[in-house]
């Protein structure tokens, strides 16, 4: 034989022809579905650039100004699952004012992942999918976790939640700890606590009221700590509203609405896209910015400006909710402002 003539390899003459055929249905799509999970996980994890995948995609860019931006990263999201995903998004933006980000829809219209936020808070959201032993609260029977949402006014978003279709657990109520509270559970049995804090305690305080438990704390780690108030709105003042709307647009990208009657009989333009809500107006006699400070009691709040040695100059009830003109003990003038129902 040759020297240049292969070896003739035995397992080679027994080799059966290479046919293709289809994999079982189930196992083609269960391997679909992970493969795009994982694409779908590393594309959030390490901000790759977007993959076409047989996923459908819609996303949001609507953002609360008072919500999470897109960017944002805390350090531990709430990834909920829902029997009815679809329909658990629409609930928490009837029920809890949720803002959706984003979602991706299967073609079997089951729902991948979802992104929405509710204030500052970043959730995850999916429909069940048995075949990876990720199942809801309605399938395993509850769920041991309770999600709090500090609100400004528990009774308003108890009953704003019932309306939608939550289940009323605990009606508001006054609680040991300090703070009015309310729990809930959403049609898709997961369970809401809404709170607002009425008292500040000490440790002390807290342990008197709770003799049955031994309250301790982290070291240097405060027992309570006080929201502070902060700016809720602020006007600036100019001659023009429709001159100063076109160089603010122009300079800052703001939009305005549509010029309107003020309380006071001047023209008055909303600044729409700022995460601080502010407008425009043209009372000559109003100091510039005038800043409006959010505050979830009214009446308290004035009593204690009074208490303070300030000034209340007026407290009237406007659309947009209760407003107080006052002046500090200085003299320099602020309003309080506690907003009406769609004003948040």
């Amino acid at each position: 034989m040759p020297a240049d003539t292969p070896t003739p390899d035995p397992m080679r003459e027994l080799r059966l022809p290479i046919t293709p055929f289809a994999p079982r249905p189930e196992f083609a799509a269960s391997l679909r579905q992970r493969i795009e999970a994982e694409l779908a996980a590393s594309e959030r994890l390490i901000d790759l650039p977007q993959r076409s995948t047989t996923m459908s995609m819609t996303t949001s860019s609507t953002t609360a100004s008072a919500g999470a931006s897109a960017d944002a990263h805390p350090a531990v999201i709430p990834y909920l699952c829902a029997a009815g995903a679809s329909d658990a998004l629409s609930f928490y933006a009837a029920a809890f004012g949720a803002v959706e980000r984003m979602r991706m829809v299967d073609d079997t219209g089951r729902l991948g992942h979802a992104e929405f936020t509710v204030g500052d808070a970043v959730f995850y959201l999916a429909d069940e999918h048995p075949e990876y032993g990720i199942l809801s609260p309605s399938t395993l029977g509850g769920s041991p976790i309770t999600l709090e949402i500090p609100v400004d006014d528990v009774d308003e978003w108890y009953e704003r939640a019932v309306a939608a279709g939550a289940t009323g657990e605990r009606p508001p109520s006054d609680q040991f700890h300090g703070n009015r509270n309310a729990i809930l559970r959403d049609p898709f049995g997961h369970r809401w606590s809404i709170t607002k804090p009425i008292e500040q305690l000490t440790g002390e305080e807290l342990a008197a009221r709770a003799p049955d438990y031994e309250t301790t704390y982290a070291p240097d780690a405060p027992a309570s700590a006080a929201t502070p108030i902060e700016v809720g709105y602020y006007v600036l003042g100019t001659p023009d509203v429709d001159r100063a709307a076109a160089f603010y647009g122009s300079l800052f990208g703001w939009d305005a609405e549509p010029a309107a009657q003020s309380a006071t009989g001047h023209r008055y333009r909303h600044v729409t896209n700022v995460e601080l809500p502010m407008g425009l107006h043209d009372d000559p006699n109003d100091v510039s910015p005038h800043l409006y400070f959010r505050v979830d009691d009214l009446q308290a709040m004035v009593d204690k400006v009074r208490e303070l040695g300030g000034t209340v100059v007026e407290v009237a009830d406007y659309a947009s909710g209760g407003n107080a003109e006052c002046l500090d003990d200085q003299g320099t003038a602020f309003s309080l402002w506690k907003p009406a129902p769609g004003y948040e």
